[in-house]
């Protein structure tokens, strides 16, 4: 595997994304532009979203008022949901969802949906929660929430 300077990593972002294009879906893709920002509920246990409001998306980011980040939430293969922190563990970056990982844009790490480090600089994965469904919504377990 060749590796890729931050800078290359850059500049040909765009033509990779493009070529890719045939190959996976626009909404995992485009990242921001395409995964939707939901607004959870807080509740004592963490945060609660209704699964309607996902509709058919695999994937979404989770965030209030009062997060700094957002919660990447994202439907694994087996079915079950993952969410981890968007906060790059490097400089605290936003990483954003390209094909099947997080890249972060300011120096290039990259992370798997679960949050795990594929390339640095990053050394340590996302912060992750637990997520459970319970009846018709989700909860994300994330402490120290409110109401």
């Amino acid at each position: 595997m060749t590796r890729v300077g931050r800078r290359d990593f850059i500049r040909k972002l765009p033509v990779l994304t493009a070529g890719l294009a045939g190959a996976v879906s626009v909404t995992t893709l485009t990242g921001c532009a395409g995964t939707r920002y939901l607004a959870p509920t807080p509740r004592p246990r963490g945060l609660s979203i209704d699964l309607a409001m996902l509709g058919q998306d695999t994937e979404a980011f989770l965030q209030t008022p009062d997060m700094e980040r957002p919660i990447y939430l994202h439907r694994n293969e087996e079915g079950g949901w993952t969410a981890v922190l968007a906060s790059c563990t490097h400089q605290g970056c936003q990483p954003e969802p390209v094909a099947d990982r997080l890249v972060c844009p300011c120096h290039g790490s990259e992370f798997s949906l679960a949050g795990e480090v594929l390339q640095g600089p990053a050394a340590q994965a996302l912060v992750r929660y637990d997520v459970t469904e319970e009846g018709d919504s989700l909860l994300v377990k994330v402490g120290g929430m409110g109401g």
